[in-house]
Parts: C-alpha cells; sequence; structure tokens
C-alpha cells in the first residue's frame, strides 16, 4: 500500500497523473505552435505590407517590435522542441503507431524543420526588407514571412491528421 492506498489504486493515480501530464505537454505544444504562427501572421501581414507603404515609418516600428517578437519566437521553438519530443516517443512508443502515423510526423518534422531553418536565415538578414525584382520577387514568397505562415498552418493542418490517424488506428 503506498499512503494507505492499495498498490493497484496508487498504479491507477500515476497512470491519471501521467495522462494529466500529456495533455500538459500537449497543451504547452500547442500553445508554442500557436503563439509562433501568430507571431508569423503579424509579421506576413501587418507589418510586412504596412512596411511597403511606409518603408521610413515602419521601419522604424520593425525594429521595436523584432526584440520582443525574437523573444517569442525562442521560447515557441524551445517548448515546440522539447515537448514535440516527449510526444513523438510517446506516440510512436505506442502499439498502436502505425505507417501513416510515422509518414504524416517526417513531414511535418521536415516543414518544421525547414521553419526552424527560416527563422535563423531571417535572423541573420536582420529582418530588413531586401527590394527584389523579377524572378526573385516572385519567389520571395518561398524564404520570408508568408512562407513560414503557410508552413505553420500546413503543420497545424498535419496536426489535426495525425490525430485523426491515431484516434481512427484506436477505434479501428
Amino acid at each position: 500500500m503506498i499512503s494507505g492506498m492499495p498498490l493497484a489504486a496508487a498504479l491507477g493515480e500515476v497512470g491519471d497523473l501521467g495522462d494529466g501530464l500529456i495533455v500538459l505537454v500537449r497543451w504547452l505544444h500547442a500553445l508554442g505552435a500557436v503563439a509562433w504562427v501568430g507571431g508569423s501572421a503579424f509579421f506576413a501581414l501587418i507589418l510586412r505590407p504596412a512596411q511597403r507603404l511606409d518603408p521610413d515609418g515602419v521601419g522604424q516600428a520593425i525594429g521595436r517590435f523584432t526584440g520582443p517578437y525574437r523573444e517569442l519566437v525562442d521560447a515557441s521553438i524551445v517548448t515546440i522542441i522539447v515537448t514535440g519530443l516527449i510526444l513523438m516517443f510517446e506516440r510512436l512508443t505506442d502499439d498502436d503507431a502505425t505507417v501513416a502515423y510515422f509518414i504524416v510526423l517526417s513531414a511535418k518534422l521536415v516543414i518544421a524543420g525547414w521553419m526552424f531553418y527560416m527563422v535563423w536565415s531571417l535572423r541573420r538578414a536582420g529582418f530588413i526588407h531586401e527590394a527584389r525584382s523579377g524572378l526573385t520577387d516572385r519567389l520571395s514568397w518561398l524564404f520570408g514571412y508568408n512562407a513560414l505562415l503557410a508552413g505553420g498552418v500546413m503543420v497545424f493542418l498535419m496536426a489535426g491528421l495525425l490525430r485523426s490517424i491515431f484516434e481512427t488506428t484506436l477505434s479501428g
């Protein structure tokens, strides 16, 4: 007995605690992703278009936002990586992990890794808007804030697909 509790009941409590921790990890993972994608949406849909309209005025404002935005992204990335590893091992060590789940998870990891690389690249560039023309202007959506936003949306869609695959496997 553990603290006056039969062993089976104590083990049930540990299982409930473990389930509670997984729920907390999932919540932190989602919160980190929402913060990052939301910050990317703010930069891609609000600040960058405004900077095109008023490069000097908005450029000064962007300078004030980059510090807090960088801290948000850093905290989000650390949270996403740590919680993502926990969730990945929790699901992949389950007997219900399928090949389809692994394939979608792999694609999600590739896109997330590409997003981490993009943040690193944008930081090296100093978040400076570069004038582009011709082919580079047409391809810039692949390598800027719009791409981060699109990648974030794709990762969210894949998270939903992973959940659906896992739940279908459990019910099947």
